[in-house]
Formats: C-alpha cells, sequence, structure tokens
C-alpha cells in the first residue's frame, strides 16, 4: 500500500510512503522529513478537520479503517512538535501555536506527466532534496520486498 503524504499546504509537494503492517506514523514522519530537521508529525485531514496520528499509531491499520472514505482523506506533514505528544510531556499549546504551519511556498508552474504533477522553477536544493527521496524510497521498497 502507499501513502501519499503533502509536505506543504498548498498540496504541490508531496511524496509517496509504502506502507506494511509493521510500519508506525514515527516511521512515516521520519522517512518524509528531511534529514536533521526539527520537530515534525503527521496529520491527517477529512472534510475540513484535522487530527493528529500519534507516533505509535499503526498506518495500516489506520488506513484499512477508513474503507471506501480512505480517498476523502489527505495526510500531511507539519514542520512542528505533535500537539498530542506536546500535551503528553506537560507542555500546554496556545489555539495560535497549534495551528500555525511552517511550511514551504515554492512558487511553481506545474504540468503533468503520467499521472503525475511535476513542478517547474524548483531550486536545485528542492530537486536535490526529492532525489534524496527517491533514492531513499527505492532503497526502502527493495528493503520491503
Amino acid at each position: 500500500m502507499i501513502l501519499t503524504v503533502f509536505l506543504s499546504n498548498n498540496e504541490q509537494i508531496l511524496t509517496e510512503v509504502p506502507i506494511t503492517p509493521e510500519t508506525t506514523c514515527r516511521d512515516v514522519v521520519e522517512f518524509c522529513k528531511e534529514p536533521g530537521e526539527g520537530s515534525c508529525h503527521l496529520a491527517e485531514v477529512w472534510r475540513g478537520n484535522e487530527r493528529p496520528i500519534p507516533f505509535d499509531h499503526m498506518m495500516y491499520e489506520h488506513l484499512q479503517k477508513w474503507g471506501p472514505r480512505r480517498e476523502e482523506v489527505k495526510f500531511f506533514l507539519r514542520h512542528e512538535d505533535s500537539p498530542t505528544e506536546s500535551i503528553e510531556q506537560g507542555g500546554r499549546q496556545t489555539q495560535e501555536q497549534r495551528t500555525q504551519r511552517n511550511v514551504i511556498n515554492v512558487p511553481a508552474e506545474k504540468r503533468t506527466e503520467n499521472g503525475v504533477t511535476v513542478l517547474l522553477g524548483i531550486t536545485t536544493e528542492l530537486l536535490q532534496v526529492a532525489s534524496n527521496r527517491m533514492r531513499d524510497g527505492s532503497s526502502l521498497r527493495q528493503t520491503l520486498q
């Protein structure tokens, strides 16, 4: 099973994560975030409602439970501490902190090739990041096979 994770609010930058019955939310977050990047969490959005997913959550089961509504759910990597993890550690957050998103906005032209949206005008650095993610994904897929 493949999970599409949007890396920004504008849904232009995404990655696809292979999911097995043993894959946790933490595995997905680690796969998606940049090397050396600080705290991130995975959030699901359904009908305008956003919910952070706990790191120990088993993603395969989670996706199966959505059943036919799975297509209505979108997953986003949020570039901030998880509200659930912060609360568990005794921290409190304001509403502003819970809704604030640290994302990369990349103005770019789009075109579609083989059903995949391709961004034009991305910086060399972002292309390198994408290349690294693809390489890491290929390695993970080979490991899982």
